[in-house]
């Protein structure tokens, strides 16, 4: 979870923030004004760069280790089941804000559903 704290008053999207106020950082990469559908989990969006490695000194330096190893498993799950897709009718419902993850996730191994 990453914070800040604002130093003097300022608004944000209509509504003021006062100084001392900490603020989190993990909504960025969901901003309405910046992404379509925010809340709607999409593998295929490209619409520019998001916050949930940080961003400048605050970056994470484990991100490039942790997208190698999600890209391994992807490859490997798609290798051992190549017709993998979501079962239509139980799209995943996400929760959290600091480990934000679907609560379930239903798939097919098999079948591809259309």
């Amino acid at each position: 979870t990453q914070t800040r704290q604002t130093t003097r008053a300022v608004e944000l999207g209509g509504v003021t923030i006062p100084a001392g106020a900490a603020a989190l950082v993990s909504s960025a990469s969901r901003d309405e004004s910046r992404f379509a559908d925010p809340d709607r989990f999409d593998i295929n969006r490209n619409e520019g760069n998001h916050a949930a490695f940080g961003f400048g000194h605050h970056f994470c330096s484990g991100r490039f280790f942790a997208r190698e190893q999600m890209c391994l498993a992807v490859r490997l799950l798609l290798q051992r089941f190549p017709d993998l897709s979501l079962v239509p009718g139980k799209e995943p419902v996400f929760r959290g804000w600091e480990f934000r993850a679907p609560t379930t996730l239903h798939v097919s191994l098999g079948v591809r559903h259309q």
